[in-house]
C-alpha cells in the first residue's frame, strides 16, 4: 500500500484546493475582487427576512393593531424613504425585499418562507414587467448566483431544469464560481486609496438596509433627469438590452402562477404593479408587440386567481414626471407611488373605509 501513496495525491490536492477556494468567501477578499454592490443587497435581504420573521412572531410588528406590508420588487421599488413611511403611515410596518434584477422565482422564494413561518402580511406589493419573464435576462448572474437555497432549488428542480440546478450546486461548492479571482482587479483595488471608503460604504449599506426595513438609500437621492435627450438615450439602451433577444420564460410564468395560487389560497391581499416609466420608454414599449404578448400571457394567469396587473403608465390615479433614467422613477416619485398603493388597497380590500 505504501507504494501506492500516489493514488491519494489527487484527493489530497483536491482537498487542498477546496479549502483554498473558501478564502474567496471572506468579505475582506470579496472587497478586492468584486467591484459592484449587488451581492451586498441580496445577502442583506436574506438576513432581513430572518429579522422580519422573528419580529413578527414576537408580536412586535403587529402590536397596537399595526398592519404589515411586504414589498417584492426590483431596483424600481427599492428606494422608499423609511423615515417618511413611518411618519406618514404609523399604523403600518412596511418591509422591502426588493433587489436588483428580480423575477417571480425570487419573489416566491421569499414569500414561501414568509408563509411557511406562519406570517400573514396584510398586503403584498408585487412588481411585474416583461423582463422578469425573459429567458435571456441575467437571471443566472443575479438571482441564481446570489439568492435561493438548496432546499428551494431541489423542491423546484423540475422548473429550474438541469442547467440551472447544476450551476447552483457548482456555485454552492466552489466560491470562485461566484467570486472570480481576477488578480489584476484585486491588485488594482488593493492599491486604490478609495478602498477604505468602499469597505465603509458596503458596511453602511448592510447596516442601513436592516435598520430601514430593506428600503435603500438612493445612489442619486434627489436627482432627476432634466435632459429629454438623455431619457431618450437611456430608454433606447434599456429596450435594446431587454428585448434584443427576448424569449418568454415558461419557468418564470410557472413561478408566477405558483405565487398567485398560494397567495389566493392563504387569502393574503395582493397588488400586482407594473411601475411607471418615462414617456420615451412608453412610446418604445407601445411600438413593440413583445410587451403586449407578455401582458396577455401574464393576465391569463392573474385573472385565473381574481387579480389584475396595475399598469401605472395607464392610470389617472397616479402621475409623476420625474425620472432617474428612462426606466426608473426618481426618488421624488416614491411618495405618490406609495399613495397609489394605499389607494388601491383600500379600494379593493377595504372598500368600506375607502368610501
Amino acid at each position: 500500500m505504501k507504494s501506492k501513496k500516489f493514488l491519494f495525491y489527487p484527493i489530497i490536492l483536491f482537498g487542498f484546493l477546496f479549502l483554498v477556494d473558501k478564502i474567496f468567501l471572506l468579505d475582506s477578499v470579496r472587497l478586492l475582487i468584486k467591484s459592484d454592490f449587488t451581492y451586498v443587497y441580496y445577502e442583506t435581504k436574506d438576513k432581513l427576512l430572518k429579522v422580519f420573521i422573528e419580529k413578527y412572531k414576537s408580536g412586535e410588528l403587529t402590536s397596537n393593531n399595526k398592519k404589515v406590508m411586504v414589498i417584492l420588487g426590483s431596483s424600481r421599488l427599492l428606494y422608499f424613504n423609511n423615515k417618511e413611511l413611518e411618519e406618514f403611515y404609523p399604523s403600518w410596518e412596511i418591509y422591502n425585499f426588493s433587489s436588483a434584477v428580480t423575477t417571480p422565482a425570487y419573489y416566491w422564494f421569499y414569500l414561501q418562507q414568509i408563509i411557511q413561518a406562519g406570517v400573514r402580511p396584510d398586503l403584498v406589493v408585487l412588481e411585474t414587467d416583461p423582463n422578469q419573464f425573459n429567458v435571456n435576462s441575467i437571471f443566472k448572474e443575479s438571482n441564481l448566483t446570489y439568492s435561493f437555497d438548496l432546499p428551494f432549488i431541489f423542491q423546484y428542480a423540475s422548473l429550474f431544469g438541469r442547467d440551472y440546478v447544476n450551476y447552483y450546486i457548482g456555485k454552492s461548492l466552489f466560491a470562485v464560481k461566484v467570486n472570480k479571482p481576477y488578480l489584476d482587479a484585486a491588485f488594482r483595488n488593493y492599491n486604490s486609496p478609495n478602498l477604505p471608503f468602499v469597505a465603509a460604504m458596503k458596511e453602511s449599506i448592510r447596516t442601513e438596509l436592516i435598520k430601514n426595513k430593506g428600503h435603500a438609500s438612493s445612489p442619486v437621492e434627489e436627482f432627476f433627469e432634466k435632459d429629454s435627450s438623455n431619457l431618450e438615450a437611456t430608454s433606447q439602451r434599456t429596450i435594446d438590452w431587454l428585448f434584443s433577444s427576448y424569449k418568454p420564460s415558461e419557468m418564470q410564468f410557472s413561478f408566477f402562477d405558483i405565487l398567485l395560487s398560494e397567495t389566493k389560497k392563504k387569502d393574503i391581499p395582493l397588488l400586482i404593479v407594473w411601475p411607471q416609466s418615462s414617456k420615451s420608454m412608453q412610446d418604445r414599449l407601445k411600438a413593440s408587440s413583445l410587451p403586449q404578448d407578455w401582458y396577455k400571457q401574464a393576465e391569463s394567469i392573474t385573472s385565473k386567481y381574481g387579480y389584475s396587473i396595475m399598469n401605472m403608465d395607464d392610470t389617472n390615479e397616479y402621475f409623476c414626471n420625474s425620472f432617474a433614467d428612462g426606466g426608473h422613477i426618481a426618488k421624488d416619485c416614491y411618495r405618490p407611488f406609495i399613495r397609489y398603493i394605499f389607494l388601491q388597497y383600500f379600494k379593493i380590500y377595504q372598500p368600506d373605509k375607502y368610501n
